[in-house]
């Protein structure tokens, strides 16, 4: 991956969001060790999407960043093509945050509260 593509839009520095794992409702969660590959996210400022399969360029696509209302706040959206194989909605909430030291994303796909779409966790590494 080229210097332009692996710098990362949301943590504003060079590195990758690793996947932790995508729980499904009642269908459980798909980790790298059940899906048999590890999953790597880049939002570059070019407002691209590169996505990794075990450090191996998988697909890119163009991602969107808005907001939409709730009942006490504004939602932070995500929209991009979902990658095949690993469902969920092409919109998603998003929450950056930190725990025990570790940066971590959450994409939380707009059917998860009608037992639909996922929350995807990741962490940040830094490169």
């Amino acid at each position: 991956m080229s210097a332009a593509t692996s710098y990362d839009a949301f943590a504003k520095a060079p590195g990758h969001w690793e996947w932790d794992r995508s729980v499904f409702g009642f269908a459980g969660a798909r980790t790298p060790t059940t899906m048999g590959f590890t999953r790597q996210l880049v939002f570059g400022a070019d407002s691209v999407l590169y996505v990794k399969r075990s450090g191996q360029q998988y697909y890119q696509t163009r991602y969107q960043l808005s907001k939409r209302p709730n009942a006490t706040a504004f939602l932070p959206l995500i929209t991009y093509a979902n990658e095949p194989g690993l469902a969920n909605d092409d919109t998603k909430t998003y929450d950056l945050s930190q725990q025990n030291g570790r940066q971590e994303l959450f994409l939380i796909g707009e059917r998860v509260p009608v037992d639909g779409g996922a929350i995807e966790t990741y962490h940040w590494v830094a490169e």
